[in-house]
């Protein structure tokens, strides 16, 4: 089997997003087509961006050229290729390559008539989820939306975007806390706080109301400042979604910035490279919970990871059905998501939506 042509898709869908502290965007998504000899197609989803366009261009001028006539199944070899012309050479996008990685998975379980996760050395078929807020709240309303997260997947664990200051940011936290004292309560700081100080106190507050980690208080490029974070703080530090590939990630368990490494295998190199970050950051006694957020390939791309690792949670991004733009949306019940099991990523993309949406 050879790979005969890559083709890419830019979708955008009618409206914006603000996440945390980060300027709002329009939700667009760039889905990457990988054909070969046998009629056995990939497909995946790229991670969001600030320009999917920029990706496609990337992927249709450059990176198509070096996966051409290239076997699908020889994997690692691909990586190497894409990852030593494009990250030093052709300065590529971690997504691009790690959406290369994605389809070429999907291609060879659709083969060989497996899913991913078995393929990548199954370890679970069940995974329990918590509820990702797709934005942040004001402390008022933000009771009503974790409600509503109990009430539709049954879920038992939250995620909160915060970053708006202590003082907001702690009033929506006891807000939740004390209506909810029974959940498990994950926040992210999307890198909102800069100063070492306030950041200590940031995790004093989680200390206070019992939450479960805290996502990127600081800079993700800030690995000192991270790592003096973490050596002061009474909670669990967790972050990595921004890094990418293993020599990054060296640095970030050298450094001792997290308890919690969240590499995505959409924006952190693909399922290998994922594989061999679980190991390196299990070597130091620190765990590994992906990051998921996006429409649902990327969700079902890190859930075949999760069922093939040591990894406990499983991010659940809180939005409407129709935006995973799926035929059959994956479902969280009773707090609990299950593993895909038709081959390959298991999920095919509501065609519908993707042909009225395609740029």
């Amino acid at each position: 089997m050879i790979i005969t042509d890559v083709k890419t898709y830019v979708l955008k869908l009618d409206f914006k997003l603000k996440l945390g502290s980060m300027p709002a965007f329009n939700v667009t998504g760039l889905y990457l087509n990988i054909k070969t000899d046998e009629d056995v197609e990939g497909w995946a989803l790229s991670h969001w961006n600030l320009s999917n366009l920029g990706q496609k261009m990337l992927i249709d001028e450059s990176l198509k050229h070096l996966l051409i006539r290239k076997d699908p199944f020889m994997v690692e070899d691909i990586f190497q290729t894409v990852y030593h012309n494009s990250n030093r050479i052709m300065f590529g996008i971690p997504m691009a390559t790690s959406v290369i990685q994605v389809a070429l998975w999907d291609i060879i379980g659709k083969a060989t008539k497996q899913p991913i996760y078995k393929l990548l050395g199954g370890m679970k078929k069940e995974i329990r989820a918590y509820a990702s807020m797709p934005r942040s709240y004001k402390a008022k309303a933000v009771a009503k939306v974790v409600q509503s997260a109990i009430d539709l997947g049954a879920f038992k664990a939250v995620k909160l975007r915060i970053g708006k200051g202590l003082k907001k940011d702690e009033e929506l936290i006891k807000e939740v806390r004390d209506n909810f004292p029974d959940i498990d309560i994950m926040l992210d700081a999307n890198s909102a706080y800069t100063q070492l100080r306030e950041a200590v106190k940031l995790t004093k507050i989680c200390e206070k109301y019992n939450i479960c980690w805290l996502e990127e208080p600081l800079p993700s490029d800030n690995l000192n400042g991270l790592a003096a974070l973490r050596s002061q703080s009474p909670i669990e530090i967790a972050g990595g979604e921004n890094d990418m590939g293993i020599f990054r990630f060296e640095d970030i368990l050298s450094k001792g910035c997290y308890d919690i490494v969240q590499p995505d295998v959409c924006r952190s190199g693909g399922f290998l490279q994922l594989k061999k970050i679980d190991a390196m950051a299990e070597v130091k006694g620190v765990r590994c919970i992906p990051h998921i957020f996006g429409f649902g390939h990327i969700l079902a791309a890190n859930l075949h990871f999760i069922m093939a690792s040591r990894c406990d949670w499983c991010e659940f991004p809180f939005i409407p059905d129709e935006f995973q733009v799926l035929e059959e949306p994956i479902r969280c019940v009773n707090g609990i998501v299950k593993a895909l099991e038709k081959p390959g990523l298991g999920v095919e993309v509501n065609q519908k939506m993707f042909k009225e949406n395609i740029i």
